[in-house]
């Protein structure tokens, strides 16, 4: 989706588009932790590293939030912000149990060093709704390159 969005000639040719991962994420770096405000300071540290001054950012649900973060740590290099389908509100305990719920089944599944094609059929095994089985194999990394 972010690849074809910072790929289109309107925007690109004004401008430069960077596509960050954000920690625990497609193939960033992986830790223990990942509050709102460590990846924040994650992408001020990337920005920094860039010397980035001034910056926009963009970000769908954890990235929005993690964009309303950085903004709030970063106000004199944050000159906007647009959240996709996120509000800045916090999360509902029902919620979060649910979301560590579901983390923690998709930990458990026999998935790594599998193609995608097996991944998925093992993911789909546990997580009948086929759009949350195609989402979870779309954030794993696969070392086989005809499998993607």
């Amino acid at each position: 989706m972010w690849r074809n969005f910072a790929l289109n000639d309107a925007i690109s040719r004004q401008r430069d588009v960077f596509l960050v991962d954000l920690r625990n994420h497609g193939e960033s770096d992986h830790h223990s932790s990942m509050t709102y405000e460590e990846m924040a300071r994650d992408v001020g540290r990337f920005a920094e590293s860039r010397g980035l001054d001034k910056y926009t950012l963009i970000g769908h649900n954890m990235g929005a939030k993690t964009a309303m973060m950085t903004a709030t740590l970063y106000p004199d290099n944050v000159n906007g912000i647009i959240c996709l389908d996120t509000a800045p509100t916090g999360t509902p305990p029902d919620k979060k149990a649910l979301t560590v719920n579901s983390l923690d089944q998709i930990k458990k599944l026999p998935v790594e060093g599998q193609t995608r094609k097996a991944a998925l059929d093992i993911i789909k095994a546990e997580f009948k709704d086929e759009g949350i089985a195609n989402f979870i194999a779309n954030n794993l990394v696969y070392t086989d390159a005809d499998d993607h």
